[in-house]
């Protein structure tokens, strides 16, 4: 059976029905809207722009939805949007289709009395979520940035464009991510990021170092809509501050050593005053010469050693491990003939090299050099200190061994952490902070350790 409703009886369903219809042009000015809809709506007055119902930082999204319906070309799509009306927000769940040059669109309210509205993937009420998203994006000092399927911008932020050396005034919205220009090496590493995390489904964190500039990248993907969402934190600042750290326990290495490179220095300049004093008697200059210049040749290196462990090297570069070793060797011997420790060494030769900051790995062998004479009894005779450097598969294994008086299994446990310390002035940085550097070498400390006979420190570079 069908019903013929006629002109009157379309009125009275139309004064009944809630819904709010809406035709907006392509600039989202409202050319038409139903009874309801002008009431909803009222606050707007004479300027019936359809983007001023909603906040400002919401108004993106917005203007998305109206720009998928337009792209839809004729088919229907449905959203719920947020509008912020007199100080209130009110949920309204839209569905527009676009023909010709118009955005037609169908909105029911929903009704809700309770103020706690949790909007999707947030938690509060919708203001509440909303300032979170505004202080996220825009207050934090974080980068954020999303890619939709085949690489467009979808959101962008300005701390993320600040990062990439864009101009924080274009809109780079619906761009080509793998089309813009930047000088910044972050673009590729953020582009090979996307290109894994869709590959893979999976959340992926990468820490990108360059020069000075050191990146803590996280992304991860929405399925549903295939997006990838990152989070970009700047940890130069961070980075800096432990370089300044490495130099300044670098420095107090270079002034507690210092004594023993002055005992060092004296046996050759000894020698030298010798001879000049006998060729000077003999009237013989050559036949003291060639001893001279080896004694001054052996104080040269000595010089050069004590000052590549004070320079602020920051970047890392290619060279053989066997190099860094021996050029350690005289300040060792220097200072454990200072403190009466029988020194013995065995460096092996490798033709491979290590990709390191040279004066890092020397702050680490310094440091260890130093724990060990510090862990002496003051009475102990037989002191050795042992440094061991040989090629094990793929990696030089550097192991140090002293017979000092060694840790408790409790003190062990904790010896890597931070800011602990058995040391009356210690302040609990030099174990962690060697641990630090060698991970950062994509290496791992083991520590071994039993009170009353001494402890082991071991470590591994990875060969190339």
């Amino acid at each position: 059976m069908s019903f013929i409703i006629d002109e009157k009886e379309q009125d009275i369903f139309q004064h009944l029905s809630s819904d709010l219809r809406i035709i907006i042009n392509a600039n989202g000015f409202i050319e038409e809207w139903n009874e309801r809809a002008s009431t909803f709506l009222s606050s707007l007055e004479e300027d019936r722009s359809f983007f001023l119902t909603f906040p400002s930082s919401y108004r993106h999204e917005v203007y998305t939805y109206l720009k998928e319906i337009i792209e839809a070309e004729g088919k229907p799509l449905k959203r719920i949007l947020f509008h912020r009306i007199n100080g209130s927000y009110f949920e309204v769940v839209y569905t527009g289709v676009s023909s010709g040059e118009r955005i037609y669109l169908s909105g029911h309210v929903i009704e809700n009395k309770d103020t706690s509205t949790i909007l999707p993937l947030h938690y509060g009420t919708i203001e509440q979520s909303l300032k979170v998203n505004e202080f996220m994006t825009h207050s934090l000092d974080i980068a954020i940035l999303v890619l939709s399927k085949g690489g467009r911008i979808e959101y962008i932020n300005k701390r993320c464009l600040t990062l990439l050396e864009l101009d924080v005034e274009e809109d780079y919205i619906n761009l080509e991510f793998d089309d813009i220009i930047t000088p910044v090496f972050l673009k590729e590493k953020l582009f090979e990021i996307y290109e894994e995390v869709l590959a893979n489904k999976k959340f992926k964190e990468r820490i990108c170092y360059d020069d000075e500039v050191l990146y803590q990248i996280q992304g991860i993907l929405f399925e549903r809509t295939e997006k990838v969402f990152f989070i970009i934190h700047d940890r130069s600042y961070q980075q800096k501050f432990e370089n300044l750290l490495v130099y300044k326990q670098q420095m107090e290495s270079v002034s507690q050593i210092s004594a023993g490179m002055a005992h060092e220095l004296r046996n050759p300049l000894s020698v030298i005053k010798g001879f000049i004093q006998l060729s000077q008697i003999t009237n013989n200059w050559s036949k003291y010469y060639d001893t001279i210049m080896a004694e001054i040749n052996r104080m040269n290196s000595i010089i050069e050693d004590f000052l590549s462990v004070s320079r602020k090297k920051v970047k890392k570069q290619l060279i053989q491990p066997q190099s860094i070793y021996q050029s350690l060797v005289y300040i060792f011997q220097s200072e454990c003939l200072l403190h009466n420790i029988d020194f013995d060494f065995e460096i092996d030769e490798v033709e491979e090299h290590v990709l390191v900051n040279e004066a890092m790995i020397k702050q680490v062998m310094l440091n260890f050099l130093r724990n060990a004479i510090e862990a002496y009894p003051k009475d102990q005779k037989n002191k050795l200190f042992l440094l061991r450097a040989k090629k094990i598969d793929s990696f030089y294994e550097i192991t140090v061994i002293d017979n000092g008086k060694g840790m408790a299994e409790e003190v062990l446990e904790r010896v890597g952490k931070p800011f602990f310390t058995t040391k009356e002035k210690g302040n609990g940085l030099g174990i962690p902070l060697c641990k630090k550097i060698i991970e950062d070498h994509d290496g791992e400390l083991f520590i071994d350790s039993k009170a009353g006979e001494g402890s082991t420190f071991c470590y591994r570079l990875p060969l190339l």
